[in-house]
């Protein structure tokens, strides 16, 4: 495939996608700004930034050492395509998405750091080409084993580490004062996140699963961390009004959890699919939504500068749900409290070809789930679009069994 077929694939999959999150929230205006910031990142210039791969570094400490991070997590099929000739198609699709965004044709990154946090081999692997390239890199290797005494002190040196990296980078020393604001720029971005996902919780009739999924996203997509909180609070204040005045017209559809390997802007078949099959997302448990809840307090923010390094790194390893650790405990017990919070149906396990750490929890997870009378649908696909019907067969006979399972609590309550 030439360079200008991919490139005609990426901006396929990439406006397709937009263009339906638009047609079916179009009358959200708040909802367009994110659209466009989404656009705009898929043409942004990398040139001298930091580049964080994946989601599993904290980005306060990037900002705080005087660079507004640029993320590349994956989530494009378009992008692998340029990373064909550098690693085995069978590698994960995130690990080649995120390649291929960085030899994407006409995006220079060659003055560009580069942060990776080695969650897996592949991503491993991908530390090794680009240092055999010449790049500029930092690796964060993350404890496997939350319960080492001295995880949270082995990191935390990391992350002095990668700030005197950064820092030699962009020209800017981390010190205690831009550490505070950083955390308390992110805590705010973090925070509206969460309202947001609460106001728009079942609200599929306002917004629907996959736009609630994608302004997620869109964190990773914008150029500065504190117009999209803004953006994010006036979006959340518009669907809170129109859920105070308007009945909910689709609370028939059941409500299920997507967990597992997050879904990632630009391929969203499956909340596409999800809510063709008649089912709302109320929740998701993913590493990506776990970290929404890494918030620090007024009392974080006193103290040293390596206090609040030492602080992130403490609060970084608490929430972390990446799949990083030989036990991922933050992810069982966050499935756990939105089980027993209520209102979920069933639950979507969402695994990525390639990513079986994933599959190593899902055991556990099931045994917890079926205690509670809570069925489990394991859905595995890759970034591919051919096994979009089989999926939707297999969906909608999924939520017919949830829908099955509602009638029967009806007729045993009456």
């Amino acid at each position: 495939m030439d360079k200008r077929t991919r490139q005609d694939s990426f901006d396929k999959e990439y406006t397709d996608s937009l263009n339906k999150l638009y047609r079916e929230n179009s009358g959200l205006a708040g909802f367009k700004w994110f659209l466009d910031a989404a656009h705009r990142w898929a043409y942004r210039p990398v040139e001298h930034d930091v580049v964080i791969l994946g989601a599993a570094v904290p980005e306060e400490l990037v900002i705080a050492s005087g660079a507004e991070p640029h993320w590349f997590i994956g989530g494009s099929l378009g992008s692998t395509e340029w990373s064909d000739e550098l690693v085995p198609r069978d590698t994960d699709p995130v690990s080649r998405s995120i390649l291929g965004y960085i030899n994407r044709p006409g995006i220079d990154c060659s003055d560009a750091m580069f942060i990776i946090p080695l969650t897996n081999d592949s991503m491993r692997k991908i530390a090794y080409i680009l240092k055999s390239e010449g790049r500029k890199i930092f690796t964060v290797d993350i404890p496997p084993d939350r319960s080492d005494k001295h995880a949270v002190k082995k990191y935390a040196k990391q992350m002095e580490q990668m700030c005197a990296a950064i820092s030699a980078h962009t020209g800017s020393a981390v010190t205690r004062r831009s550490a505070a604001a950083a955390m308390k720029l992110v805590s705010g971005a973090r925070a509206a996140l969460c309202r947001f996902l609460e106001v728009s919780r079942g609200r599929t009739d306002i917004i629907t699963d996959s736009a609630r999924a994608f302004v997620q996203n869109s964190y990773y997509m914008t150029a500065s961390v504190g117009e999209w909180t803004h953006r994010l609070e006036e979006l959340s204040n518009e669907v809170e009004y129109y859920a105070l005045r308007t009945k909910n017209k689709e609370r028939r559809r059941p409500g299920v959890m997507l967990a597992g390997s997050p879904v990632l802007f630009p391929n969203y078949k499956i909340p596409f699919l999800i809510r063709d099959a008649g089912l709302a997302v109320y929740d998701t448990a993913d590493y990506i939504t776990l970290r929404s809840m890494v918030i620090y307090n007024s009392e974080t923010l006193h103290g040293s500068r390596s206090r609040l390094i030492e602080s992130i790194a403490s609060q970084w390893c608490r929430y972390d749900a990446s799949s990083s650790y030989v036990k991922n405990d933050v992810m069982y017990e966050y499935i756990s409290y939105i089980i027993q919070r209520g209102n979920t149906e069933g639950v979507v396990f969402h695994v990525l070809k390639g990513q079986i750490e994933y599959d190593f929890e899902l055991e556990r997870i099931e045994a917890m789930l079926s205690e509670r009378g809570i069925p489990v649908f394991r859905l595995e696909t890759d970034y591919q679009y051919q096994d979009v019907e089989q999926l939707r067969i297999r969906m909608e006979a999924f939520s017919e069994m949830l829908v099955q399972n509602r009638i029967r609590k009806v007729k045993r309550a009456s």
